[in-house]
């Protein structure tokens, strides 16, 4: 996020930012105008979790979600893997939002040109 704010800064697009949280989730918003006037809204939305729409297994016996079972027991090495896992993770998030923001960048270049 911090990177989309700095190419933000450095092109004088003014934008606004907010924290929302709820059930201990916090997701960071970032608000701007495109250069037709349109809001754009940037997020960390990979911090949301993927819920089922029905949470009885009654109510939908079809429903693919409801075989899986929720893993509780963690031991040492997977704790190990998992934080690779989001280290690695990071990084491609990273990656993707200065991908995005170049995208970005180069396409109000285009509208303006």
């Amino acid at each position: 996020m911090s990177l989309i704010m700095e190419k933000l800064a450095q092109l004088n697009i003014h934008y606004v930012t907010a924290v929302v949280e709820e059930g201990g989730i916090i997701v960071d918003q970032l608000f701007f105008h495109d250069p037709d006037g349109h809001m754009i809204e940037i997020c960390n939305c990979q911090n949301l979790p993927v819920l089922p729409l029905v949470s009885s297994s009654s109510s939908c016996s079809s429903c693919p979600l409801n075989k899986f079972k929720p893993v509780t027991n963690v031991d040492a090495a997977d704790d190990v893997i998992a934080s690779s896992v989001s280290k690695m993770n990071k990084r491609c998030s990273e990656a993707a939002a200065v991908s995005m923001m170049d995208n970005l960048v180069m396409d109000m270049m285009n509208i303006y040109l």
